[in-house]
């Protein structure tokens, strides 16, 4: 792995669509990204969905996890986009990153997974969203 330079962060913005059929039109957990290794060390800065499709359904949820390893792996951050953060197209909604140490630190061999989950999951009518997932990583040089 390169050397990690003193000179401050550069941020990657991973954008993750996720349309209503097979996304949001139902209410079982499934994996949306399975154990993606990315190559480099970072951490999990931000998490956050941007409305793409106005959602509709009554009391329509998604509950999702970002987690570090498979789809079982730890949770290092969530969000749930429901129907009263859907309804406006471009309605940014954030999601919460853990603050347990290490938790959101990945090293250049580690994976990442999204998954929707069940918990309080209710299917949406119509709708969609772009996810994103905000890395920060320290520059690096050749070692």
């Amino acid at each position: 792995m390169p050397r990690q330079t003193p000179f401050g962060y550069a941020r990657n913005t991973i954008t993750i669509d996720c349309p209503f059929t097979g996304h949001l039109d139902g209410t079982g957990a499934y994996n949306l990204i399975v154990s993606k290794t990315l190559g480099y060390a970072c951490e999990l800065e931000r998490v956050e969905v941007v409305t793409t499709v106005v959602g509709t359904g009554t009391s329509a949820s998604k509950p999702m996890s970002v987690r570090k390893g498979s789809a079982t792996g730890t949770v290092c951050g969530s969000i749930t986009p429901n129907l009263s953060n859907q309804g406006t197209i471009a309605a940014v909604l954030a999601g919460t990153v853990t603050t347990a140490a290490g938790a959101n630190l990945f090293l250049d061999t580690d994976t990442l997974s999204v998954t929707f989950d069940t918990g309080a999951a209710t299917a949406f009518t119509a709708g969609g969203f772009d996810l994103l997932l905000t890395l920060r990583t320290r520059l690096q040089r050749a070692a």
